[in-house]
């Protein structure tokens, strides 16, 4: 059954399906503010609104139910299963708040996939409209990134750090972005049925997105463009055509890109505003020039291509491509390595695990092989891993896990690989109901592609590499804390898995609509209050700043009404109590937030200090030690020190 079937009584929903899934995603992409909670709760908010709507409609027999099968299902099952695992953690967490919180990021994430379950089956041509809607966003991503290289005051900090990361903040991130929309550009491109202006555009697209990755110097990014653009081009048929666009499009980016990386003000950090808004000037009119050659090189590229193909029969087979790879790779290796290429791998594999190593922050890094201590924090994970393999150590709780066993001061919320990060805080049974969603995605994505033909395989396509590229740059960096790339992966997901069914039945469940009702409510409380109270913790210190202890003390008793899983608003209360000079109640305070995580360094080290200032000098040793054994190269050493210790 093919998805140029209209889908009937589902048609109608799709426009506006369609529409608040470009707004989430459109949010989640320019406003998702990198890992911040805040951002998190805001946009998630109006993700489960859109998705319980429309799973209360489909209970109430408004709209149709997409018919998956049981890849999908399973998927859906599977992550709902892992996202309450999240949730359970919390009662051996040794950081309960970060696991409420990654419970509630988990649901978000969800609901993106359900809103796209529906979406791909309400669209007459759901991968069409999606891929089309997605190439425009990151078209639209792409161009603000390399607006702020023009601009250089455009993003907060943006005169300082050379490093392209906006709008998502993070410039691994956006370089995931560039490698998701690589194999958009070529369906753009190559696909006949575009009109020529959009192959042009698609060709343009390819030239820009190229300089953003090489901007971004991450070298994880590079390698996942070249496994999405080689994937891609597996699956395409029109391969010749292909190789065609890139090699209309890439020269021009690298030759622009390896100019900008001899410019300091455009890739060296701490240049004066003058400098860099004279290379962003010069740079952003070489993007233009670059980008007209570019488009007219592929106008008159597309405009010949009926007459030049009879002269060109020879087709680039999968063998071929094949050998034309592993050849390139070759000469790649050998060229890299001078000759010596056993000891080129030698030395590379010696600097990936060299803890002290690090790649700077300039374009040279494109070619280091060090890790960034990356090898140290899955070392530190696996370690985490064997203290507790059945449950872990608690969802989002590695910052602090790592600390009794940390070697170095590098500050880390996560391993930097999804599959060991899942590994040591959700245990075996977190990791295994993650990798059966895995599993069940991607059998789910093969069945849909091989069901699917025409025009809606071909944009399939190009869609079905955005989750692999997720999953291996997810492997080397801790994507799922980014609203900006889990989400909207998360909502092509969903479309992949539903594009080829049609809609079934309408059918009144009562209980559904209402149960879907309150546990949409439960969710929507459940994620906006870590967020509120963190707000009410920021306001206690304004107070206190303000010598207004009174609302400063309201503010925390709001906090930990919100939030009692947080020692943040123990803290801020204590705090407080200092201020107003009440001893006893703030050491009430420092104790019960030791209480609540015994395992956090933080507390003991909060309270330790402040029996040091008040006096009782044995107690603070005995917590300060014990901050220390939690934390060895924490600041509890500093205070002991002092005293001698």
């Amino acid at each position: 059954m093919h998805a140029g079937l209209v889908r009937g009584a589902g048609a109608p929903a799709g426009p506006l399906i369609l529409l608040a899934s470009g707004l989430l995603a459109t949010l989640a992409l320019f406003a998702g503010d990198g890992s911040a909670y805040g951002a998190l709760a805001g946009i998630g908010t109006l993700a489960l609104v859109a998705a319980g709507t429309a799973l209360t409609l489909g209970f109430w027999g408004v709209l149709p139910w997409p018919e998956i099968d049981r890849a999908a299902k399973a998927l859906v099952l599977l992550l709902a299963a892992f996202v309450v695992w999240n949730g359970l953690s919390v009662l051996w967490s040794i950081t309960p708040d970060r696991s409420w919180e990654y419970f509630n990021r988990g649901f978000v994430y969800l609901a993106f996939t359900v809103l796209g379950l529906f979406l791909g089956a309400a669209l007459p041509q759901p991968a069409r409209s999606v891929a089309a809607l997605l190439t425009v966003l990151l078209s639209a991503a792409i161009a603000w990134a390399l607006l702020g290289k023009v601009v250089p005051d455009l993003f907060p900090d943006g005169a300082r750090i050379a490093r392209l990361r906006d709008p998502i903040g993070y410039w691994n991130g956006l370089a995931l972005l560039v490698a998701v929309a690589l194999p958009l550009g070529l369906w753009l491109a190559v696909r006949r049925e575009h009109a020529r202006l959009f192959r042009v555009g698609g060709a343009v697209l390819l030239f820009l997105a190229t300089v953003t990755l090489l901007l971004t110097y991450s070298r994880g990014g590079v390698v996942v463009a070249l496994v999405a653009v080689a994937v891609f081009i597996a699956m395409c048929p029109e391969r010749v055509e292909t190789v065609a666009a890139l090699a209309v499009s890439l020269p021009a980016a690298i030759a622009i890109a390896a100019w900008g990386f001899s410019e300091p003000g455009l890739v060296a950090d701490q240049q004066p505003y003058d400098d860099r808004l004279r290379a962003g000037l010069v740079f952003g009119a070489l993007l233009v020039l670059g980008a007209t050659a570019v488009g007219g090189a592929a106008y008159a590229l597309v405009g010949r291509e009926a007459r030049l193909r009879p002269r060109f029969r020879w087709r680039l087979t999968g063998p071929r491509l094949l050998a034309g790879a592993a050849a390139a790779l070759l000469v790649a290796v050998l060229a890299a390595s001078g000759g010596h290429p056993v000891d080129w791998v030698r030395d590379g594999a010696r600097e990936f695990t060299n803890p002290v190593s690090t790649a700077g922050t300039d374009p040279t890094r494109l070619g280091s092989f060090t890790s960034n201590s990356r090898w140290t924090w899955w070392e530190e994970t696996w370690t985490i891993f064997r203290d507790d393999p059945v449950g872990g150590a608690g969802a989002g709780s590695f910052a602090v896990a790592r600390r009794p066993i940390r070697e170095n001061t590098t500050h880390a919320l996560e391993p930097h690989n999804i599959a060991l990060q899942f590994l040591a805080e959700t245990g075996v049974v977190g990791f295994l109901l993650f990798a059966g969603a895995v599993a069940a995605a991607a059998l789910g994505v093969v069945s849909s592609l091989r069901r699917l033909g025409g025009t809606e395989r071909a944009a399939a396509q190009a869609l079905a590499v955005a989750p692999l590229a997720y999953l291996l740059h997810a492997l080397i960096d801790y994507d799922w804390d980014f609203l900006a790339l889990t989400g909207p992966i998360m909502l092509v997901l969903g479309v992949l898995l539903a594009a080829w069914h049609r809609s079934g039945p309408r059918r009144r469940y009562v209980l559904g609509t209402i149960g879907t009702v309150l546990v949409t409510a439960a969710i929507i409380f459940s994620l906006a209050s870590p967020w509120l109270a963190s707000r009410y913790v920021a306001q206690v210190y304004a107070a206190i700043e303000r010598d207004d202890v009174s609302e400063a003390l309201d503010d925390s008793r709001r906090a930990r009404a919100l939030n009692p899983l947080s020692i943040q608003p123990l803290l801020a209360t204590a705090a407080a109590e200092e201020a107003r000079g009440n001893e006893r109640p703030a050491l009430e305070r420092y104790v019960e937030a030791v209480e609540l995580q015994p395992d956090n360094w933080r507390p003991w080290y909060e309270l330790g200090r402040f029996e040091l200032i008040t006096g009782r000098r044995e107690r603070a040793i005995r917590h300060l030690q014990r901050a220390r054994e939690l934390d060895p190269l924490g600041p509890a050493n500093d205070l002991l020190a002092a005293e001698g210790l």
